[in-house]
C-alpha cells in the first residue's frame, strides 16, 4: 500500500449564496479570522486578528456594513451594482486586479469602487511594494484559473519565487450561479442527480465531461454507501455553483466521517487483489482541486474550465 495525502480544511467556508461572486479561502489563515454573510445579491466579509461576532438576518447587508464601519477589516460586495465598499485600516492587505485595464488598486482606507466581470480581488496577509512586483503582477494578470485552482497555482508560484506574502482569499467575479439541494441515499437517486450535473458541466465544457462524471460519481457513492450507509432516512447536501470559468462542488453526508490523515492507495501486485483504496485517490488525480474536511465527511470538489 502506498500512502498518499489530500488537502484538508474546513469546505464549508467557501459556500456563499451571491451569484458571480466566487469567494476561496485559503487553507492556512495565518492567524487571522474571517466572518462572512451572503444573500443573493451581496456579500459581507469580515476579517481580523481577533474574534469578532457580529449579528445579521442576512436581508440588507449594506446596512450592517455601515453599522460596522469602524472594524478595522470590511468588505461589501453588490453583485447587481458591481460595486465594493471597504474600510480597510488594517491587515490583511487587499488589492483589486483590473485586468481589462491592466491596473492594480490598494484597497486602503474607507471607499467605493466599482469592479467587472474579469476583475480579481486578492487579500494577502501581508503588505508589499505594489511598484516592485510587476512579475507577480503579470502572473496574476495571465492567469486563466479561478477560486481555488488560482489560489493553489499562485502560493506554488510565491514559494518558487522565494516570495514571502500568501495569499489568503481570492474573489472572482465571473458569471455563475448558485443551487442548494438535498439527496436521498439511494442508487436511483445517485444516477439522476449525476445527470442533471453533467448537463451543467457540459454548457460549458465537454473536454472534462468523463473526468467530472468520473470524480462526482465517486464522490457521491462514497456518502451514500460509506457515509450514510444507504439509510434512507439520511439525506446527502449537495452545494454547487457553476459558469463558464468552472463548477464547483461541496458534498457533505450525514456520517462519522473518516482519518483523513492515513489514506493510502494498492499498488503492484497487490493492487490486484484489493478493490478497495483507489477512490478517492482517482478523485485527486482526476479533479483540479479536491479538498475534504478535516471530520471527512464533506467534500470540495473544483474543475477549472
Amino acid at each position: 500500500m502506498k500512502k498518499f495525502n489530500i488537502q484538508i480544511k474546513p469546505v464549508e467556508e467557501d459556500l456563499i449564496d451571491t451569484s458571480n461572486v466566487w469567494l476561496s479561502f485559503s487553507e492556512a489563515k495565518r492567524g487571522f479570522n474571517f466572518t462572512t454573510f451572503s444573500n443573493n445579491s451581496e456579500f459581507l466579509l469580515i476579517s481580523s486578528k481577533e474574534v469578532i461576532n457580529i449579528n445579521s438576518n442576512k436581508t440588507n447587508l449594506f446596512e450592517d456594513f455601515k453599522k460596522n464601519i469602524e472594524l478595522p477589516n470590511i468588505i461589501y460586495i453588490n453583485s447587481l451594482k458591481k460595486t465594493i465598499n471597504y474600510s480597510v485600516k488594517s491587515s490583511p492587505f487587499i488589492l483589486l486586479f483590473q485586468r481589462n485595464k491592466n491596473n492594480v488598486i490598494k484597497l486602503t482606507g474607507t471607499g467605493e469602487i466599482t469592479y467587472s466581470e474579469e476583475d480579481i480581488l486578492i487579500g494577502f496577509d501581508s503588505d508589499f511594494n505594489i511598484n516592485q512586483e510587476e512579475k507577480l503582477f503579470e502572473y496574476i494578470f495571465n492567469s486563466q484559473s479561478i477560486a481555488n485552482l488560482f489560489l493553489r497555482e499562485m502560493l506554488d508560484y510565491l514559494v518558487s519565487n522565494q516570495k514571502s506574502t500568501r495569499p489568503l482569499f481570492v474573489i472572482n467575479f465571473t458569471e455563475h450561479t448558485v443551487f442548494k439541494f438535498k439527496m436521498q441515499s439511494n442508487l436511483k437517486t445517485l444516477s439522476l442527480t449525476i445527470d442533471m450535473l453533467k448537463n451543467k458541466v457540459v454548457k460549458y465544457n465537454t473536454e472534462k465531461l468523463w473526468q467530472f462524471e468520473t470524480v462526482i460519481h465517486e464522490a457521491l457513492m462514497n456518502a451514500i454507501t460509506h457515509g450514510n450507509e444507504l439509510e434512507s432516512k439520511k439525506e446527502v447536501k449537495i452545494f454547487y455553483e457553476y459558469g463558464k470559468r468552472g463548477i464547483r462542488i461541496i458534498i457533505k453526508d450525514m456520517g462519522k466521517g473518516f482519518d483523513v490523515n492515513n489514506l493510502s492507495v494498492p499498488i503492484g501486485e497487490e493492487a490486484l487483489d484489493i478493490i478497495s483504496g483507489r477512490g478517492i485517490y482517482l478523485m485527486s488525480k482526476l479533479s483540479d482541486v479536491l479538498f475534504y474536511s478535516p471530520e471527512g465527511n464533506e467534500t470540495l470538489i473544483f474543475f477549472n474550465f
